[in-house]
């Protein structure tokens, strides 16, 4: 019998601004000498820029967020050896998350100008008091029966057990509103108003998941020579209504080392190893909301005049009882190979995934009231490849390694209700059709900008637009003579191709260096906001250095359309129609250097002397450098995750990556 257990406990205090978006406003605002946050005595300034607050002003005085987060990890896991080969394991753990906010925002005293000695009034509600709690449990619990046995050149393992995931968490909070400005406490004020205080207790921030899975694996190989696997999940998740709850998923995988065969021997010697490898399975996916099967409603304050007072209103989502698990089926052929006694060795794959039942919410029009119930509708495919190389080198007393990854991947929409939906997001347009990838790009194509009257009153625009030369010019797909719906083309897709890695370490004579590289070789990246339009729409009052290249008549091959002024006819035609083109597309491919380190490891006879086994020294350096076709963003960023889906669109006012030096010491005893 083996017993282990693991407790560990982290406590984390921090202390945050309450302005959200402080780097964004900031970046709104030039920094010529006008335009200045803060005077000399430390007051904070207004202008006709920055007329009802500045970000320097929040970020100082504006208040504070303080964090005091718990988390505790308890693991035990026990084994029981019943016969040989036989054993039996069983695992409990638990998570327990405790997080409180504690927030004060104060109201700041702003000056209209340098020469004013009385500041604009501060409302009594801009000081506020406001509170967060959020615990938290996950409980994992595992049953299993593992078996690994070996008789002569045959191998035979199995696992079968069942096993639950399941998470609790709950969560309250409460704002008042026209506080004390040094105690934080209620006031006359506070409990005057509706609307002062609001909040919500855990009954509304409560949620309960469950995840109960009976699984298996049996696993046969001869002589190091041939393979074969089946394994099974058959999962019930409680997101699911009870009918509808268990999904079972299987998998089987074969292997033929071909170098072990008499056959190959030859090759074997002269050359190296050679395997192949399949496999074929279905993954299951539960990925959307704890309560999504259930029509949900809800109440909403002041949403109704009523007798010449506001009353409150009600809202609803609707459910759908039988939802159950997207299913996606995988089959992936492969190739190991080693030449050159094993020191170099190349991996090749190649897979292929259909996706259906897709768990997502059919599109609606607006005037339908709500979303649509989340549904299984919709099917797509991906496939691609994977190409890694190793190779080991020694040249006297140093010895080097490299390794290169490349791969690409590519999806397809199969089926899709309606067969396509298009979402307008800004500036911006996607779409998702039938044979297309999925949340492509669509908008209109340039055809560059007008250069004369003449031009513009012998082409296409659109509709009850007004144009002027140096405003973009579009496409006319159809040739209809006007640009409108029917114009629009396809423009790309933000899913990466071609995304590639290198990595090098050499180490000699106690010296080490190591470097990695990162990249992605094609890409569309649409960008919208004030780094694409300049004085971006009363948003943003700058010009950045990569808009100078702008239309001028003496300037006709420019990158970027005339300026023209937010809200003009020109201006909603080159950058606010509503519908995209690719003036926003950007080349999105890149190389970067993400790691760099240098160290060198003191001789043993030396960390002896001081009581050290070992002890070793090193800098490096992160985000050192960036080859890209756009220098003003990050080429990281996107609006995307890895699953393709999106919160938005891509306006680039994240946190820039950081470039990281670092100096550190290992030692051991």
């Amino acid at each position: 019998m083996k017993l282990n257990a693991i407790l560990a406990y982290t406590r984390n205090n921090s202390v945050s601004t309450t302005g959200g978006s402080l780097e964004v406003d900031a970046a709104r605002v030039p920094t010529y000498y006008y335009y200045k946050m803060k005077s000399d005595d430390g007051r904070y300034l207004l202008n006709d820029v920055l007329s009802e607050f500045n970000p320097l002003g929040a970020l100082e005085a504006g208040g504070r967020n303080k964090f005091r987060n718990n988390y505790l990890n308890a693991n035990v896991n026990a084994e029981f050896r019943l016969i040989d080969g036989l054993k039996l394991r069983g695992v409990l753990g638990a998570d327990v998350i405790n997080d409180m906010r504690s927030t004060r925002n104060l109201g700041v005293a702003y000056y209209l100008n340098e020469e004013a000695t009385e500041p604009r009034p501060v409302k009594d509600t801009d000081y506020k008091t406001s509170n967060w709690n959020h615990t938290a449990y996950l409980i994992n619990t595992q049953l299993l029966l593992d078996y690994n046995k070996t008789f002569g050149k045959h191998n035979v393992t199995g696992l079968f057990g069942v096993t639950n995931e399941s998470f609790t968490s709950f969560s309250n909070d409460i704002e008042k509103k026209g506080v004390d400005p040094d105690l934080g406490i209620g006031t006359d004020i506070t409990n005057s108003t509706v609307g002062n205080i609001t909040g919500s207790t855990f009954v509304d921030g409560s949620n309960r998941t469950s995840l109960t899975s009976l699984l298996g694996r049996v696993g046969y190989s001869y002589a190091d020579r041939y393979y074969a696997e089946f394994s099974f999940r058959y999962d019930a998740s409680s997101k699911f209504h009870k009918d509808y709850r268990w999904g079972f998923f299987p998998s089987v995988s074969l292997g033929w080392r071909l170098s072990e065969e008499n056959f190959m021997q030859t090759y074997k010697e002269r050359v190296g190893d050679l395997k192949l490898r399949t496999s074929f399975g279905i993954l299951g996916n539960q990925s959307i909301g704890t309560y999504d099967r259930f029509t949900v409603y809800e109440l909403y304050n002041n949403s109704y005049a009523y007798n010449n007072q506001t009353v409150s209103g009600a809202g609803f989502k609707l459910g759908k009882d039988n939802l159950t698990w997207e299913k996606t089926k995988t089959f992936n052929i492969g190739v190991d190979a080693s030449f050159f006694n094993n020191a170099l060795n190349v991996t090749f794959d190649y897979f292929y995934k259909r996706t259906s039942d897709i768990l997502m919410k059919p599109l609606v029009p607006s005037v339908f009231g709500t979303d649509m119930a989340m549904d299984n509708i919709g099917e797509m495919q991906n496939q691609g490849w994977d190409f890694s190389i190793n190779y080991r080198l020694k040249t006297g007393a140093a010895n080097h390694n490299f390794s290169f990854n490349l791969g690409d991947s590519w999806n397809e929409v199969l089926k899709f209700p309606g067969h396509e939906r298009i979402s307008q997001i800004e500036e911006l347009s996607r779409i998702t059709r039938e044979g297309c990838p999925l949340e492509s790009y669509y908008g209109y194509k340039m055809d560059g900008f007008f250069q004369s009257y003449e031009e513009i009153e012998s082409s296409a625009i659109p509709v009850g637009g007004k144009v002027q030369p140096g405003d973009v010019k579009f496409v006319d797909r159809n040739e209809d003579g006007i640009i409108d719906s029917k114009d629009k083309f396809i423009l790309g897709n933000a899913f990466p191709r071609l995304t590639f890695g290198f990595n090098y370490n050499v180490e000699w004579k106690g010296f080490d260096f190591g470097m990695f590289w990162q990249g992605v070789g094609k890409r569309d990246m649409m960008l919208r906001g004030e780094l694409v339009e300049p004085f971006h729409a009363n948003y943003s009052y700058n010009i950045y250095k990569h808009q100078l290249d702008f239309w001028t008549p003496t300037n006709i091959d420019a990158r970027w359309p005339r300026l023209t002024a937010p809200g003009s006819t020109s201006n909603r035609n080159n950058y606010g129609n509503g519908q995209g083109s690719d003036l926003f597309l950007m080349d999105g491919k890149y190389l970067r250097l993400k790691n760099l380190q240098i160290g060198y490891t003191f001789p043993r006879t030396w960390s002896r002397k001081v009581g050290m086994e070992k002890a070793r020294i090193y800098v490096n350096g992160q985000n050192l450098l960036t080859f890209s076709n756009n220098s003003f963003i990050d080429p990281e960023s996107s609006e995307f995750d890895s699953k393709m889906g999106n919160s938005g669109a891509n306006s680039g006012r994240n946190y820039p990556t950081l470039r990281y030096y670092g100096f550190g010491i290992d030692i051991e005893f």
